[in-house]
């Protein structure tokens, strides 16, 4: 029998024990591969280089997605080689010399990861289809979808198979090589250095951790907070040394501290298998803190990052009405038959009749008398932009149908925030009185409500008979438009474009709908892959981690089963043991992950909750099937199938 004969039986005799790392490798290869054929597509490039920024979003998400897989994957060979130890120690008792066992584990790598790249690769290809049709619907573009194949997608997977089965192969060469036979066998008894549970330490975590909240729920708009004072990348920076030093602290101490104090409650501990659950899940949590703490702050890393790009996406809509109010906005032409000929292409569109237009006039007004209460933001060229009060409530009552209008008496102007400045509260609203003409003396109030989108600086209303009183000069006209579907109304778009002259700084809803949509909808689509690639990464390190220690608790659970414990008692402990190791990352992942968004749901003032919510249930039921394999494969290995 050859080495290579050796490798393949092995494979083949112990594949349930590689199927979760042989299922993730296949799984990590195909939404690499997929990731690197959709930037290659011509019906999605075409789309994402309208963008150099999406077009380098798409190279730096498959260079992110590159490294964590090669890490995972080492992750992961690193944790079958400490389980083979023992075997290899046998394979060189019986006469094999290291650079045999090397080669005959550089086979199974190489076949394992053959095995994967095909499987990764086919997979790949048969639903490209399905993955083109998502990002093409979160790009909102109803093209038909295809089936996509590569060759340099998979020159790229392949090469990036090749680097992977050197370098576990050069590792696992290294192992063999490092540690005696003594070593070998006995490999499974070494584990991480348990810390000892601490009061002290307990109380610094959870200062920390409380400390690292207390200041990302502070209002940023306030002038004594510390985002004000140390400015967002400081303090974010802040939060982030609090929390995850707070996190490495709180399961490293408070964990063991919790349960060293259920311990000393003897009518609990006492009770059926508490004695021997208690103990190991106390062992365990203190030895795999390190594991548990990356794997926490991976967790809220990738819940914050999906739950971000989720909630912009799913708030698109009032995103876009912020930067354009109304379907359409330009400066209408002083050539009255442009002007006619670019209103008939709106109007002539039966797909997407009108239901609102309405030409604004702007007047240009000079202050009789400097007044410094009066923000620089309200100017235009030392002169005020000034409308009429029936065309400002005409157009208000359009765009905010469910709101009351500032209602102007004699002597009463408003002053509309320009749509450049992000917040009121950041302009000085004290009560100034501007002079308009020798006796026109007007009280100013301030409203953030634009109306008008296309205008620098700020707008002034006045009562339309003060406007007919001071005789101002006609600055221009502003043709605001209205139509129904109008998320679909691009091409209509495109053809009004085209009958206007660059100067008319058109703004389009539609335009700017579809390229919001194209942005955020391939961030969310990379977003996603790289979730699921975290996912699928952290859920398998915990259960390695755990299959690992089953072998060294094989012996604890056969004497329990000697003394009398059922199998359903026996899985009723190891479930509840490894039902607190993954509940440990994914309950402070989402703890800190919903800070973080709540922070952000401040800082863009949108409601975020149901994408959060959906993000974060997803999250879990992925979770929920990672421990039931867990559970499964934990209970098989330390008490046998059941016949």
């Amino acid at each position: 029998m050859t080495l290579y004969d050796l490798a393949r039986k092995n494979i083949k005799h112990n594949f349930i024990h590689y199927f979760l790392y042989f299922a993730s490798m296949s799984f990590s290869i195909m939404i690499y591969y997929t990731l690197v054929v959709l930037s290659k597509d011509p019906t999605v490039t075409a789309r994402i280089n309208r963008s150099e920024r999406l077009s380098a979003a798409f190279t730096v998400a498959s260079i992110i997605l590159l490294i964590f897989i090669i890490i995972f994957i080492l992750y992961s060979n690193n944790f079958f080689m400490r389980k083979r130890k023992k075997e290899i120690g046998l394979y060189n008792l019986l006469g094999l010399r290291k650079f045999e066992i090397s080669r005959m584990l550089f086979y199974e790598n190489f076949i394992m990861g053959i095995g994967s790249l095909v499987i990764g690769i086919i997979l790949g290809t048969f639903l490209s289809k399905l993955f083109v049709a998502i990002l093409l619907r979160l790009m909102n573009d109803a093209l038909p979808s295809r089936f996509i194949f590569s060759w340099s997608a998979v020159i790229n997977a392949s090469l990036v198979f090749v680097l992977v089965t050197l370098i576990t192969s050069l590792l696992s060469f290294w192992t063999i090589y490092r540690n005696s036979l003594l070593d070998l066998f006995h490999s499974e008894a070494k584990r991480e250095k348990a810390l000892k549970p601490s009061l002290l330490w307990t109380c610094i975590a959870l200062t920390f951790i409380i400390t690292g909240y207390v200041i990302a729920l502070q209002p940023l708009t306030v002038q004594n907070s510390i985002w004000s004072i140390l400015g967002v990348p400081l303090t974010s920076l802040l939060i982030l040394f609090f929390t995850i030093v707070g996190t490495v602290l709180f399961i490293s101490f408070f964990l063991p501290y919790f349960l060293k104090k259920l311990r000393t409650r003897k009518a609990s501990f006492y009770r059926g298998t508490n004695l021997v659950t208690n103990a190991q899940l106390s062992f365990r949590i203190s030895s795999n803190a390190k594991t548990l703490s990356v794997i926490a702050i991976l967790s809220a890393i990738t819940l914050s990052a999906i739950g971000a790009i989720g909630s912009v996406y799913y708030n698109i809509n009032q995103s876009v009405q912020k930067e354009v109010s109304t379907s359409f906005e330009y400066t209408i032409p002083s050539d009255s038959k442009k002007a006619n000929k670019a209103l008939a292409v709106v109007e002539s569109n039966p797909s997407h009749p009108v239901t609102f237009k309405q030409a604004t006039t702007i007047y240009l007004l000079k202050p009789d008398k400097p007044t410094k209460k009066i923000n620089d933001v309200f100017l235009y060229e030392d002169q005020f932009q000034v409308m009429s009060e029936s065309q400002y409530k005409r157009l208000f009552h359009e765009l905010y149908p469910k709101e009351m209008s500032t209602n102007l008496g004699k002597k009463k102007a408003l002053f509309i925030l320009p749509t450049s400045v992000a917040e009121l509260d950041k302009i000085n609203q004290k009560p100034a009185t501007i002079h308009l003409g020798k006796s026109n003396t007007f009280q100013v109030s301030y409203d953030s409500r634009a109306v008008l989108q296309s205008l620098y600086g700020g707008i002034l209303v006045l009562p339309d008979g003060a406007i007919k009183s001071l005789h101002p000069e006609k600055y221009l006209h502003i043709q605001s438009i209205n139509i129904s579907n109008e998320k679909q109304a691009f091409d209509l778009s495109k053809k009004l474009e085209a009958q206007l002259s660059s100067d008319a700084g058109l703004l389009s809803y539609p335009e700017t709908y579809r390229y919001v949509m194209n942005t955020m909808g391939v961030l969310l689509f990379i977003g996603l892959f790289i979730g699921l690639v975290f996912l699928a990464a952290t859920g398998c390190i915990i259960y390695f981690k755990l299959l690992t220690e089953a072998y060294s608790d094989r012996e604890t659970y056969v004497i329990l089963k000697k003394i009398g414990v059922t199998r359903k008692e026996i899985r009723f402990s190891i479930a509840r043991q490894v039902l607190i190791i993954f509940l440990i990352p994914l309950v402070l992942g989402i703890m800190h992950s919903s800070v973080a968004l709540l922070c952000l749901a401040n800082l863009i003032e949108v409601d975020l909750t149901r994408p959060v919510i959906l993000t974060t249930v997803i999250y879990t039921l992925m979770y929920i099937i990672y421990y039931l394999l867990t559970v499964n494969s934990y209970t098989n290995i330390v008490i046998g199938k059941n016949k």
